[in-house]
């Protein structure tokens, strides 16, 4: 690469950076920010304490320079204390070294305990803070409606409960205390800088509106470029999520150099999105350290010539100097605060957007949804369309009625329908026409917890905790006793099994149930709905990973486990097939009787095809 293409490339990514972005529709506003303000409410107390101690921190730090001035005048050159009353004051008490150095010692075990309990109290206040913060977080993301969650992948939705809270956490442990410290210490200083020397003090305000333009020009380009870093970050996360989860597929397909390569190109876009950022707060705290030499330069200058016509001491030159040296770094980080401020800001800006959206109705409380006082266990559809895509309908004017008590087979070929019936009875979506009632109550009208409570599933997508085998089976009713656990255990021809392993009960089944079988797994999720005992029991397709043997020891625990309930069952078995009393058939999105079933009745097959073929 020559040095013309190396100068054009440097150009043109200085441009892209430099660009000024389009204001976004989910950039924070101001008057958003009162909405965080909620979450400090039940810890405000400490925050004011912090506030306090920090002003008090503040104010000592800044007395110390002062210390200077005495000991240079009033003690080496033993002039007479200034015209001011408030330095003639400090040089009057501080007219010997000896008691220079005692309250020098006292200030600095002062300013000690004080900015121990400030650090206390401010912990108290973030970790409080980030507390409620989270805890209202999840609560809100799991009142969700199930089509958010079938529609984003967990690693993406992981990534925003985690990493901008704890970008947000951070900036209030770090970036909010030494703003207000340095707000604090700058207001102080001027006032002691005024009192040294009006003109220099005016000397320095000069160049305030400098810090205020650096700002102006890159504040909203840095918030865009965190955008989409913090966007391709959690891009990052979903893929690596995804990999991990499905390691055993990858590997069985040798498949590692292509998601290697799969990653690595998410990892570029951020790695890219990073840099730019990086860049954008390089270039701005240049254009801020480059004020700041300007300042100390000018202070310099005009001191040193007032030091030279007689209108400032030796000492309030040095104590004005010393000031500058701490005070301009201060300034720069107070001016710097926008800036660094917009990773915070842009964390807060996708934690208010997640806060925005809305829950299921009647998930959250008080929100009204009907809660029937028992349940028959009667569910009917009533022309009901629904299609994931309005231009492609996957079930089209659905009429049906599952009877209380009535086991039910739904049939049909792949993709024909038969899961989206189940979805739409747990109301993960909604029908765009048409009602689905049970019991006369339109399911849209119900709390949506007390609705899933009224159903157990069984699955052959079911999903263990990396608990105990106790605590996943009684994770259907947390607050059942052990007696009723090994009740469940037994008639879900589980229990013996249990019993041989070295913990029992206690045993770990490992992440998403490893450490077991797939028949043992789904023997504990049939005990899991025979504890939970609902009076709705829906079965998709809980025996197609199974052999034979274990599918028949099954088959006879579901036998029991659907009498006296009401029953959907999804399968493409003939011998579970057996257990309905009816049988619906799935064709081209309608759903038609097909006709009665039961044991000892032949399967002949809706149409020219078996029932049970490609369901």
């Amino acid at each position: 690469m020559g040095l013309t293409d190396c100068c054009r490339r440097t150009f043109a990514f200085t441009r892209e950076i430099l660009r000024q972005p389009a204001k976004g529709d989910g950039d924070l506003r101001f008057s958003d920010l009162g909405f965080f303000l909620r979450f400090a409410r039940p810890i405000w107390k400490a925050g004011v304490l912090a506030l306090v101690a920090t002003a008090i921190v503040s104010a000592l730090k800044t007395v110390l320079p002062l210390s200077i001035k005495v000991f240079i005048d009033n003690i080496l050159l033993g002039e007479a204390p200034s015209s001011d009353a408030i330095l003639a004051g400090a040089g009057g008490l501080l007219s010997s070294l000896d008691l220079l150095i005692v309250a020098l010692l006292a200030l600095g075990l002062l300013t000690g305990a004080t900015d121990l309990a400030r650090n206390y109290l401010t912990a108290r206040f973030r970790e409080g803070y980030a507390f409620n913060l989270q805890t209202a977080l999840v609560e809100h993301v799991l009142s969700f409606p199930l089509s958010y969650f079938k529609s984003q992948q967990t690693g993406y939705i992981m990534s925003r409960l985690s990493d901008d809270v704890q970008i947000l956490q951070y900036t209030i442990s770090q970036y909010l205390p030494q703003i207000v410290a340095n707000a604090l210490y700058v207001a102080f200083t001027l006032v002691i800088l005024s009192i040294l020397s009006l003109s220099l003090t005016f000397v320095v305000l000069a160049f305030i509106p400098l810090y205020l333009l650096v700002n102006a020009v890159f504040v909203r380009r840095i918030r865009a470029a965190t955008h989409r870093e913090r966007e391709r970050q959690a891009y990052v996360s979903r893929d690596l999520q995804e990999v991990i989860s499905g390691i055993d597929t990858v590997k069985s397909h040798a498949a590692e150099d292509r998601e290697v390569h799969k990653v690595s190109g998410t990892l570029r876009n951020m790695v890219d999105a990073r840099i730019k950022n990086t860049m954008l707060s390089a270039f701005s705290e240049y254009f801020r350290i480059g004020t700041m030499s300007l300042m100390l330069v000018a202070v310099i200058w005009f001191g040193g010539n007032e030091v030279l016509a007689g209108a400032m001491t030796v000492g309030d030159f040095v104590a004005f100097a010393v000031y500058i040296m701490t005070f301009a770094p201060t300034v720069n980080t107070f001016f710097a605060f926008p800036v660094v401020m917009q990773p915070a800001l842009t964390s807060a800006a996708r934690l208010h957007e997640l806060f925005g959206m809305h829950g299921e109705s009647g998930a959250a409380p008080g929100a009204g949804g009907i809660v029937p006082g028992a349940v028959q266990g009667r569910i009917e559809f009533a022309g009901v369309w629904f299609g994931y895509d309005r231009s492609d309908w996957v079930l089209h004017d659905a009429r049906f009625v599952i009877r209380p008590g009535e086991a039910v087979a739904v049939v049909g070929r792949t993709g024909a329908g038969k899961t989206t019936l189940i979805n739409l009875i747990l109301r993960a979506f909604a029908p765009q026409r048409g009602t689905i009632t049970l019991d006369g109550h339109d399911l849209m009208s119900l709390d949506p917890q007390w609705l899933r409570r009224q159903i157990s599933i069984v699955s052959q997508d079911l999903f263990l905790f990396h608990t105990t085998i106790e605590e996943n089976i009684r994770y259907s009713r947390p607050e059942a006793t052990v007696e009723e656990v090994v009740e469940a255990a037994r008639r879900a021809q589980i229990h013996d099994e249990i019993v041989r392993l070295p913990d029992g009960y206690r045993t770990i089944v490992g992440e998403r149930g490893t450490q077991l079988s797939v028949g043992q797994r789904q023997r504990v999720a049939i005990a899991r709905a025979f504890l939970k005992d609902a009076p709705i029991l829906i079965l998709d397709e809980p025996t197609s990973a199974l052999d034979l043997q274990t599918e028949d020891l099954i088959r006879r625990t579901l036998r029991t486990l659907v009498q006296g309930r009401t029953t959907i069952l999804i399968s493409h078995r003939p011998s579970l097939l057996e257990l309905a009393d009816r049988i619906l058939a799935v064709e081209d999105g309608r759903v038609r009787e097909c006709r009665d079933a039961g044991p000892g009745r032949g399967l002949t097959g809706y149409g020219d095809a078996p029932l049970w073929h490609g369901a």
